[in-house]
């Protein structure tokens, strides 16, 4: 071995251990993340949901959800369906709000948006609440919320109400939520009742 080549090993050992120092280092002083512990709660009684979901919104971007964040988050959902599902048929607050399965529902071509068009069919909402949290899970970037909630929604079709698809009820809805694009957004739901 030349004397290169020994001067070129020493280089990448002592920069190898440098590099793996400083790794260490990091690891270190970051300590353990907590995010991925499971937090769970059930909760029987109304939840005391603020109408405004910007509150959330303006705090630093964490991958953990709290539950009031993520009623919060489903309240922002219901109001936003009124932009959503009637004109102007806002496909940017459908992607600010959804993700994965039910983004795609919505968004792709012949999905419900375009279906909605097409048909000159748009759906007017009045009350819509969330009465309470009945379950909320949250781990890592994932969590799941369900809520009691109450919603008036009528269904038109070339301006003639549709009663197959119109409904004022309450309905206990489960809503899977996903952290993506440093928010929570909301990927499915379904009624349990």
């Amino acid at each position: 071995m030349s004397l290169d080549s020994k001067d070129w090993r020493n280089a990448v050992i002592a920069g190898s251990l440098i590099g793996g120092s400083m790794l260490i280092g990091i690891v270190v002083t970051k300590g353990p993340k907590t995010a991925n512990q499971p937090v769970t709660s059930n909760s029987n009684s109304s939840s005391n949901l603020s109408s405004n979901s910007n509150s959330s919104a303006s705090s630093t971007p964490s991958s953990s959800i709290t539950q009031q964040e993520a009623g919060n988050l489903i309240s922002n959902w219901l109001q936003s369906k009124r932009q959503i599902f009637a004109s102007p048929f806002n496909r940017q607050l459908a992607a600010e709000l959804t993700t994965d399965v039910l983004y795609q529902d919505m968004i792709k071509p012949g999905g419900s948006i375009d279906w909605l068009i097409e048909n000159k069919a748009y759906y007017q909402f009045g009350v819509q609440k969330v009465e309470s949290i009945k379950q909320f899970s949250a781990n890592g970037n994932q969590a799941t919320i369900e809520v009691n909630l109450t919603e008036d929604r009528t269904f038109y079709v070339n301006g003639k109400v549709d009663h197959t698809q119109t409904d004022f009820s309450t309905k206990l809805v489960r809503y899977n939520l996903q952290f993506v694009e440093g928010r929570w957004k909301i990927s499915d739901y379904r009624s349990i009742n």
